[in-house]
């Protein structure tokens, strides 16, 4: 399902570190329901560019709208999963408390969890097929069981706008198979933003695709970007994945 109403809105966004532009003359558009793939050369701006839409970094110029409004004041509405969930794997926490703090924008860090926040996490832990990790630790499940419970904390923040970035990173080829096939599966309820290296997934999985390196080239047809690599090589140079397998789009080819 896509289209429908417009809920994020970059015009001319201008990011600077130090001196030297990360992002530079961002512009776009993403609606309810869309999965868009954001592809692009290190160093490029991915982060960067998920980090402006959360409100967490401030650019020099342009105008970011979030839910028609400032990206701060409808953070909480956006769940965020970053490249690598750092924690320390000895603090004894458990699968049911990570999910949980999904629910801190909400309800404060000082004020307990409610009934219906725990409903909300409960379900999201049922949305992720993780049910019965509930009491688990964190550190004693692998890579992909870990990934989908950080998209649970994700969820459980009602989130209307999934932020991933490279949620696959890490993760064994048979995990990143259902951690991708549970994305298509949310995307019936959300919009989501995935950072992506493999052409395989963003050819099998998203509808749009924007390529990335400092300036943004958006594509409305992800066909169109499969059937001219060569192209969109010139436009953002990428190291692609496929079928997990690495190779740079070369002009000869």
């Amino acid at each position: 399902m896509t289209g429908g109403k417009e809920i994020i809105s970059l015009k001319d966004v201008r990011v600077v570190y130090d001196g030297r532009t990360v992002l530079e003359e961002v512009t776009l558009s993403i609606k309810e329901y869309d999965f868009l793939g954001l592809i692009g050369p290190n160093g490029g701006g991915k982060t960067t560019l998920l980090k402006v839409i959360l409100g967490l970094i401030t650019p020099i110029k342009g105008e970011v709208k979030i839910f028609g409004n400032t990206p701060v004041k409808t953070r909480k509405f956006i769940g965020y999963v970053p490249q690598a969930a750092q924690f320390d794997r000895k603090f004894p926490i458990s699968v049911w408390e990570v999910v949980l703090m999904g629910r801190l924008a909400h309800r404060g860090i000082l004020k307990k969890y409610t009934n219906e926040d725990k409903r909300i996490a409960e379900k999201a832990l049922d949305v992720v097929e993780m049910p019965g990790f509930k009491n688990r630790q964190i550190s004693q499940l692998s890579g992909g069981q870990q990934q989908r419970i950080f998209i649970a904390r994700a969820l459980a923040t009602k989130s209307r706008l999934l932020l991933l970035d490279e949620p696959a990173a890490g993760v064994d080829t048979r995990m990143q198979d259902g951690l991708y096939r549970l994305l298509n599966k949310l995307r019936r309820e959300v919009a989501i933003v995935l950072v992506s290296h493999d052409i395989g997934v963003i050819s099998s999985y998203v509808d749009k695709i924007a390529c990335l390196n400092r300036q943004l080239f958006y594509h409305d047809s992800k066909q169109e970007v499969i059937k001219n690599l060569e192209q969109i090589y010139d436009q953002c140079p990428i190291e692609m994945l496929a079928h997990r397998i690495p190779h740079r789009v070369m002009k000869e080819h």
